[in-house]
């Protein structure tokens, strides 16, 4: 086995274990006009919760930012062919026992043949 499948397998078996830290949300990939529409799908994150973003030009709003671990898979999680920044959306509590809400995935933080690190909003 070599180093990059250990890590690949690593992801679903350790990181994104549910029964450890991760947690089931809900992918809602984009469609544009006159395309078939993706399914959504539940899969596996880990997911830091309502980080803090300071925007606009006298960085006088401050909005809530999640950072959701994902696995590079399109079957299992999202893989990076497939992302659309500003379109697909993440369905997710913003604190333990809320309700889930939708959050659109507005940036690729980092990835890896393994994982997806995306920022929300």
């Amino acid at each position: 086995m070599t180093l990059r499948s250990q890590i690949e397998a690593d992801v679903s078996a350790v990181f994104l274990n549910t029964d450890e830290f991760a947690e089931t949300v809900t992918y809602y990939p984009h469609a544009y006009y006159g395309q078939t529409p993706r399914a959504s799908r539940s899969i596996s994150a880990v997911v830091f919760r309502e980080q803090i973003a300071v925007v606009g030009e006298d960085g006088d709003t401050v909005l809530p930012v999640f950072e959701v671990h994902v696995e590079n898979d399109s079957t299992v999680g999202i893989s990076s062919d497939e992302l659309d920044l500003g379109g697909d959306q993440i369905s997710l509590p913003p604190r333990d026992g809320k309700a889930a809400e939708r959050k659109t995935i507005t940036r690729l933080i980092t990835q890896d043949h393994g994982m997806l690190v995306l920022e929300c909003r």
